[in-house]
């Protein structure tokens, strides 16, 4: 076994390798005429490679679910969001709110084009959502863009398409109506990346597919699509946006989730400059080699999973009955077992490190405690549950960790209130279908955010949404929230306030945030990697942060050069050890 010592000399000569470039070196400029930072490689080696799931289309407003990676990355949409979760300018130079707050104007950057020579202007967003909405292409995240105005109606068919409410003012001006008043609306329209309508009407559908069909109006394009084998993205010489990429190539290594390859093991091996790491074995084995801060790359995921009610019916109408739940569930103890390194414990749905998130102070409202479970069980009329229904918690189609959770707090919930609990894992459609409709008494689910803002996360808790859940507190408190257009310091305190609602009703009983767990290689350089103002790791994915654009690979040193990939050959094998 080797001695402490030695591995942290091993680790500092890692360093010095991949880091440092001599005094004097050359700045390269890539084929865009973009000048790479000072310590990037040579433009022919600015190749990133990954891996990822082999899907149907690049297109965004054709499908989201089965979306393939690089649909963010070969469109522009009107905004972006930077390192720190704020919104930058991209198709739109910026963008302002009326003052009743039920539109908003983007005003478009000129001068930009397709790949294929044709301009890019506020014509073709309308497009865009236009298509999405349409009826007939059956949009599978329609329900992303439901606050932009006549938007459901025009999806459900009783309106027509140029009813919905987005508007060409000029070719550079685009104007987006929303049914209530909606200050969130710009950071929502990040997720606006837009189709091509020439492309879309001489190919159809499969358009996306093909390098010779496709067509780009971001920083990459697609040159090559390989079924079952990979993806190629390259730079896009004909970008004129500000999201000027580094790097000249992506490379995407396709799979199926049917068959996945070896993640770890084709890492090592330098086939791949990241992947995620899947099992508590592969983090254990990693921190044992490698420094955390320098390959290991841990963040809390803006997702939270929960127990949910059916507060209309049933045992849970009584708010005692869900009280007495939130206090027997040790999250701690579960965060240390069955989720070791994949979760944190959650006492709210926002999490730490997420804007406007108060979790710290509403921790004590859903604590551990024994006492305060088993008494307000008994007060409720089922003393050491005495009495109390045998119950089934749903589970909407999860995996083994998740399903092992949910069973750990099956036997929480026996062992500290003698309750019979039944675990079921439901495939989905039949779960949200019993979800949708208020038919299910008890399950456990997660919830993601689409966007940052604290909208996302706390507009799914309103009345007549998924939950069977009403506080009509909460509601007035996110309403006004959602429509307050004065001091970002007002809206995100009407938030917290309604957090703090949710948490005390227990509208559900928050347990973990999903821990994501990813090794990098630190020849990767990128701002999007390093800590941001939340003390959150700020990558979530090419569609938040944008990282394939602020990526670049480093200059190695010479030493690095004459071993190729040997160096990583040799980690490997450490990594490889038992």
């Amino acid at each position: 076994m080797l001695r402490p010592f030695a591995l942290t000399g091993l680790f500092v000569l890692t360093g010095l390798l991949v880091f440092s470039s001599a005094p004097g070196d050359k700045r390269y400029v890539n084929s865009l005429g973009i000048p790479l930072p000072p310590d990037a490689a040579p433009p022919e080696e600015q190749v990133h490679t990954e891996f990822a799931e082999d899907k149907t289309y690049m297109e965004r407003f054709r499908t989201n679910y089965k979306g393939s990676v690089g649909m963010h990355l070969i469109a522009e949409p009107l905004a972006r969001t930077d390192h720190h979760f704020d919104l930058l300018p991209a198709a739109a130079e910026r963008w302002e709110m009326a003052q009743d707050g039920l539109s908003w104007t983007f005003y478009l950057r000129p001068g930009m084009v397709f790949s294929d020579g044709a301009p890019l202007d506020a014509r073709d967003y309308v497009y865009t959502f236009r298509h999405g909405a349409d009826p007939k292409n059956a949009y599978d995240a329609e329900w992303y863009y439901r606050p932009i105005k006549n938007w459901g109606a025009v999806v459900a068919g009783r309106m027509p398409l140029d009813s919905l409410g987005v508007q060409v003012l000029d070719e550079l001006t685009l104007r987006v109506e929303s049914e209530d008043p909606a200050p969130y609306l710009p950071a929502l329209l990040s997720f606006s990346w837009v189709s091509p309508r020439r492309a879309i009407e001489k190919y159809g559908d499969t358009w996306s597919t093909r390098p010779e069909t496709s067509v780009s109006s971001g920083p990459f394009r697609l040159t090559e699509w390989t079924k079952g084998n990979r993806i190629v993205l390259s730079l896009n010489t004909a970008y004129r946006g500000v999201a000027q990429p580094y790097l000249e190539k992506i490379v995407y290594k396709l799979f199926t989730m049917a068959a996945q390859p070896p993640f770890l093991a084709a890492f090592e091996a330098g086939e791949t400059e990241y992947t995620g790491l899947v099992t508590q074995a592969e983090v254990a084995r990693v921190k044992q080699v490698a420094n955390p801060q320098t390959f290991v790359n841990q963040y809390t995921d803006f997702m939270t999973y929960y127990l949910t009610f059916d507060t209309y019916n049933g045992v849970f109408t009584d708010q005692r009955i869900r009280q007495a739940f939130s206090h027997a569930i040790d999250r701690d103890a579960l965060c240390r077992s069955a989720l070791r390194e994949f979760g944190i414990p959650a006492y709210a749905m926002m999490p730490s490190g997420f804007p406007a998130a108060s979790e710290e102070k509403l921790a004590p409202i859903q604590r551990f405690d024994l006492v305060l479970a088993r008494r307000y069980l008994a007060a409720a009329g089922y003393p050491d549950g005495k009495g109390f229904p045998v119950m089934e918690m749903w589970l909407r189609n999860e995996s083994l960790v998740q399903r092992t959770a949910a069973e750990a707090i099956q036997a929480m919930l026996k062992r500290y209130l003698n309750i019979e609990i039944q675990v079921r894992n439901m495939e989905a459609k039949v779960f949200m279908d019993a979800l949708n409709s208020h038919t299910l008494p008890l399950a456990m689910v997660p919830y993601q955010y689409d966007y940052v803002d604290a909208s996302s996360l706390l507009n799914i808790w309103m009345s007549n949404g998924r939950h069977a859940w009403k506080n009509d507190v909460f509601d007035q408190l996110v309403r006004e929230a959602n429509g307050y257009a004065g001091p970002e310091s007002e809206r995100i305190r009407l938030y917290q306030e309604a957090e703090r609602v949710l948490v005390e009703d227990v509208g559900g009983v928050f347990l973990w945030h999903p821990r994501i767990n990813q090794i990098w290689k630190s020849s990767l350089g990128s701002s999007a990697l390093e800590v941001n103002r939340y003390g959150q790791q700020a990558w979530r994915g090419d569609q938040l942060s944008n990282l394939s654009v602020t990526m670049y690979i480093k200059k190695r040193a010479v030493s690095d050069r004459n071993t190729g990939s040997s160096m990583w050959n040799r980690i490997g094998a450490w990594f490889r050890r038992e």
